[in-house]
């Protein structure tokens, strides 16, 4: 099938992306001479939970158990709205330094005095035109987390026309395919805004040296 094709092609796509992040993270330590600031940090266990995430994801879409790797998604955006946390905090390396301490990044306010919840952030990230699909991104993912309608119409296995359903309870799932690549999309649209975020910050590190 061309859908399998591309899903087979999308989750190639995310399980290969491990080298990148290994790639893009030892240009950021060997970058400024050298130098380690506390972001740094912050962003190598941004980067550890990225790989691991995508690598959870990609097995479980595999053994087809989407409504586990579903929540990966809101896990994974999760690593995003952090990062651009630090890019609109008064100081980011205070703000990594907080963080290290075990402090919550709802706690903590960005250059405008703005708490900076997870709906904030993400309110701000789709600000921009490269991540303008965030917001609606966060409101879906959200919905894997707690017990939803995602959850309850996952048991549905056949809705007729005269209006009787039947059910199925069992470690096996009908999703349709269309569901699993936009899920495997999103994994992959996340991974590529955190790279343009370490650039980013690359690019900043050397203009320090």
């Amino acid at each position: 099938m061309e859908n399998q094709t591309n899903l087979d092609k999308i989750l190639y796509k995310l399980e290969t992306s491990k080298e990148p992040f290994i790639k893009v993270t030892k240009e950021m330590l060997e970058s400024a001479n050298g130098n380690l600031y506390p972001l740094d940090l912050f962003v190598l266990g941004i980067v550890k939970r990225s790989i691991l995430l995508t690598s959870g994801f990609c097995n479980l879409i595999r053994q087809n158990n989407f409504l586990s790797s579903a929540p990966i998604v809101r896990l994974h955006l999760d690593n995003l709205l952090n990062l651009h946390a630090s890019f609109i905090a008064p100081d980011p390396h205070e703000f990594s330094m907080s963080k290290l301490r075990g402090e919550r990044t709802s706690k903590l306010k960005d250059k405008t005095g703005q708490f900076m919840t997870d709906t904030y952030l993400a309110e701000s990230l789709s600000k921009e035109k490269e991540t303008e699909w965030v917001i609606n991104l966060y409101r879906e993912s959200s919905k894997f987390i707690h017990v939803s309608d995602k959850h309850i119409f996952s048991t549905v296995e056949e809705l007729k026309k005269d209006g009787r359903m039947s059910f199925v309870i069992s470690d096996q799932q009908n999703i349709p395919e269309k569901s699993i690549i936009e899920a495997t999309e999103a994994m992959v649209s996340i991974s590529e805004q955190i790279f343009r975020h370490l650039f980013g910050w690359i690019q900043v590190k050397n203009n320090k040296s």
